[in-house]
């Protein structure tokens, strides 16, 4: 019995000091796009800009992506709605979702955008009782899932024009095969 205990504890105690050693954050390497989706002949694409980390811990490869740089933390979110909706949907759905992870938070209505790569979206401003952020949501050309994103800064509105442009590189690239 004290043998088991004792392989627990230094299991316990290796893989808390293991965590701790390992960094949470890798760079994301600049000017290299990131394929952050893909579905049904389309990638969705970001390229990053110097100074941005990605939180593997809190990163799940193709569905949600924790990013940020400096105080900027930005949260992307792949959805697949069960049908074809309109964005106005999916911003309604997102509105949703913000408020289950935040009961003060609230997304605005949301304005028209398009990145630089044509990619047609929407976005909004996010406020809650600690901060104010941005959110934006891209739906693929064929509509099968969309990119979905919020962000915050710890130093204010300010630095999330890194955000902005980052989201002005999001892209749709077709693939071979899908709809």
């Amino acid at each position: 019995m004290g043998i088991v205990a004792a392989v627990v504890v230094i299991l316990v105690f290796g893989w808390m000091a293991l965590n701790a050693v390992l960094p949470d954050t890798t760079p994301v390497a600049a000017g290299r796009s990131v394929t952050v989706a893909s579905d049904a002949g389309y990638d969705a694409k970001l390229t990053f800009e110097e100074g941005w980390e990605l939180h593997q811990g809190s990163s799940t490869e193709g569905s949600r992506y924790q990013f940020s740089k400096g105080p900027v933390v930005m949260l992307l979110s792949v959805v697949t709605p069960p049908e074809r909706v309109s964005e106005t949907e999916l911003w309604d759905g997102m509105r949703n979702l913000v408020r289950v992870g935040d009961s003060s938070a609230s997304l605005t209505d949301p304005q028209p955008v398009t990145s630089e790569a044509g990619a047609e979206g929407l976005a909004g401003t996010l406020h809650s009782n600690q901060t104010t952020g941005t959110a934006a949501l891209f739906p693929s050309p064929n509509g099968v899932f969309a990119v979905e994103t919020t962000a915050t800064s710890s130093a204010g509105e300010s630095d999330l024009v890194d955000v902005e442009k980052l989201l002005q590189s999001l892209r749709f690239d077709r693939t071979e095969g899908g709809s």
